[in-house]
């Protein structure tokens, strides 16, 4: 018999962190997922979510085997630290293509066979609220992510399809410790970059625990109902503050910080 609630999934950076365990979770409830990663192994499918043909291809495959896709999660996503002015061109637009491009490109695939009911997320970051020194290019990714997807609910809401951004903020994750680090910071910044960033990997034991978080974020997911969702007290208060204190001084008070 046929499981009217069963819906069919496609999820980028499947592999490990988040993807992975949003993968586990949807399947454990019943859910068709399909997988994308440069590493993926069945039954997921192993792609470049920067290659747009080869993302089109995929959601392609998906909707002709199974009629419809219910929900997208564009998850896929990476770090990038150093000075803003020292920083190699190439890897600034690298960052841009796989946090923001990447992103947009699976979710308008998607979008071609989505229809009233169903659900596209994206899955952003709490630096897409608080700019951090040194890791501007990576906020302003994750910034564009959620401009998109407010972009994405206003045009869409009226057709029934509900589009949500997803703020985590920092969990125990390989993400870390795959962040591209710049550390040289010449005459002008010294050794600030590295500080800095030393100070952000020195949190990893204050980070929110993984399968909790994703917990939330799966919640997030499945709802829908609001353009923007934050994971971690912390993080809301951050967001309330921001909203309340002059943007000077909250920005006085993150360089301090970091």
């Amino acid at each position: 018999m046929k499981n009217n609630k069963q819906k069919i999934v496609i999820i980028s950076g499947c592999t490990s962190g988040i993807g992975k365990e949003l993968c586990a979770l949807y399947r454990a409830d019943g859910h068709v997922v399909v997988g994308i990663a440069r590493t993926a192994v069945e039954p997921d499918i192993a792609a470049d979510v920067t290659d747009l043909e080869a993302v089109k291809r995929i959601v392609d495959e998906v909707y002709a085997r199974y009629g419809r896709i219910d929900t997208v999660i564009a998850n896929a996503g990476g770090g990038l630290s150093g000075a803003t002015e020292l920083l190699p061109i190439e890897q600034v637009q690298k960052q841009i293509d796989l946090n923001f491009t990447a992103a947009l490109n699976l979710v308008r695939c998607a979008l071609t066979y989505m229809q009233a009911g169903s659900n596209a997320v994206f899955i952003s970051s709490a630096c897409a609220l608080f700019a951090l020194p040194y890791r501007a290019m990576y906020c302003a990714s994750k910034a564009a992510v959620n401009m998109a997807a407010y972009g994405l609910y206003m045009e869409l809401k009226r057709h029934g399809i509900r589009v949500s951004s997803v703020c985590p903020g920092d969990i125990q994750t390989s993400f870390t410790a795959n962040r591209i680090k710049y550390g040289d910071g010449g005459e002008r910044y010294g050794d600030a970059p590295l500080v800095s960033a030393q100070k952000i990997d020195g949190r990893e034991h204050k980070r929110m625990k993984l399968k909790p978080a994703v917990k939330k974020i799966y919640k997030c997911c499945k709802k829908g109902k609001k353009p923007l969702y934050i994971i971690g007290f912390k993080y809301k208060a951050l967001n309330f503050l921001r909203h309340i204190l002059p943007q000077k001084l909250m920005l006085d008070i993150t360089a301090k910080i970091f």
